[in-house]
């Protein structure tokens, strides 16, 4: 129509890491979120080791006993509230991220939350290890995906590339932890944020 001008689609960048506590506990309800809103998301999952040695901080790995402990708990009173399946002790957790984040970019737009999905999950329920590629494609076979293709791209130079500039963009930005959600000049850290995330969506 003449003089009439639409909005742009909202989109939110997703910064996480693939075996984020926090990122899995968050992932359905921000997915929700976005169904509800009409926003897009844009996914950059993260080498998080390099994040935290760029920003300073430990990672949760190394935090002391008392610290962990209470982590712990909280994550799983998180998982309680929103009846998610949780193991507060992953066999397999700190892993190397790498292959985890090159699936992932490897993934189609429209195929990058389920796969995210499934990767967080393999980590905080299945107890798979996210760093073995046999690891991964039960994931995302148990997830309904085809890990072929998947892999398949994830191996090309284009794709790795990709996944090495995400993590450096992301460390130039200023991200300091998993997960992040960034709405235009806003950025909410953490998944118990996304009420406020929701608050700043326009509704459909």
């Amino acid at each position: 129509m003449k003089g009439c001008h639409l909005s742009p689609e909202p989109v939110i960048d997703y910064y996480f890491a693939p075996m984020s506590g926090y990122a899995y506990l968050g992932h359905a309800r921000l997915l929700a979120l976005v169904s509800q809103t009409g926003t897009s998301i844009r996914y950059h999952p993260l080498d998080m080791a390099r994040v935290f040695a760029a920003a300073g901080s430990f990672p949760p790995a190394k935090y002391p006993d008392i610290r962990q402990k209470h982590r712990k708990a909280d994550m799983a009173r998180w998982a309680a509230a929103f009846d998610l399946p949780f193991n507060e002790t992953p066999a397999f957790w700190p892993a190397p991220m790498q292959l985890a984040c090159e699936v992932i970019m490897a993934a189609d737009a429209a195929d990058q939350g389920q796969v995210t999905g499934a990767i967080l999950s393999a980590v905080w329920v299945q107890n798979l290890n996210i760093s073995v590629p046999k690891d991964v494609a039960t994931a995302l076979v148990s997830a309904g995906l085809d890990p072929e293709p998947l892999f398949q791209s994830a191996e090309t130079d284009v794709v790795k590339e990709r996944a090495e500039v995400e993590t450096q963009k992301a460390i130039e930005k200023g991200v300091f932890g998993s997960p992040t959600y960034v709405l235009g000049d806003d950025w909410f850290f953490g998944q118990d944020r996304l009420d406020f995330l929701a608050e700043a969506l326009p509704k459909l």
